[in-house]
């Protein structure tokens, strides 16, 4: 019998683990969604006065992220996606994966020859900042910090330039 009472209380530390692993994929779920709210509502607000002039509007839809272990419609990386125009370029930002090693993706219509720049939004491990990488070729650039100039500077690259 005491085999038995062993097995018994492995099963319930293991139930145990199980649960507390659960609990903190889903503390670290709302959290990533969190900081991805944070960073829609960071934007929205350095693009007010384009908001207030007319110059742009935000839309948003529901967006499935997904990653390694869940790589189809099952995935619980339940987020949305965030966009606007600077007139006909559209600029978009959506999650691709979740946790500590997700990313957000910012998409830039009409900025090079092909038609689109790829941009990539990370979390430094612990940071609580976003960092701005571009995708150059098979290589990526390196981090910057994704500030509101930095930002200013990049969306000036879909607006035509005219010289007066």
């Amino acid at each position: 019998m005491d085999e038995i009472q062993r097995l018994s209380e492995l099963l319930m530390a293991n139930q145990r683990y199980e649960e507390q692993k659960h609990q903190r994929f889903q503390d670290d779920l709302a959290q990533w969604n969190a900081s991805i709210e944070a960073l829609y509502l960071q934007v929205e607000d350095w693009l007010k006065p384009l908001v207030e002039a007319g110059q742009t509007h935000f839309e948003y839809e529901p967006h499935l992220a997904q990653s390694k272990g869940y790589p189809d419609e099952n995935s619980p990386f339940i987020t949305r996606r965030m966009s606007f125009f600077l007139g006909t370029h559209e600029v978009a930002f959506v999650p691709d994966a979740m946790g500590s090693k997700g990313q957000v993706s910012l998409s830039l219509s009409g900025v090079s020859l092909h038609g689109q720049e790829k941009y990539s939004l990370q979390r430094e491990s612990g940071g609580r900042d976003w960092m701005l990488k571009k995708a150059v070729g098979v290589k990526d650039s390196e981090p910057v910090a994704f500030t509101a100039d930095q930002f200013g500077r990049l969306l000036q690259a879909v607006v035509p330039q005219r010289q007066g």
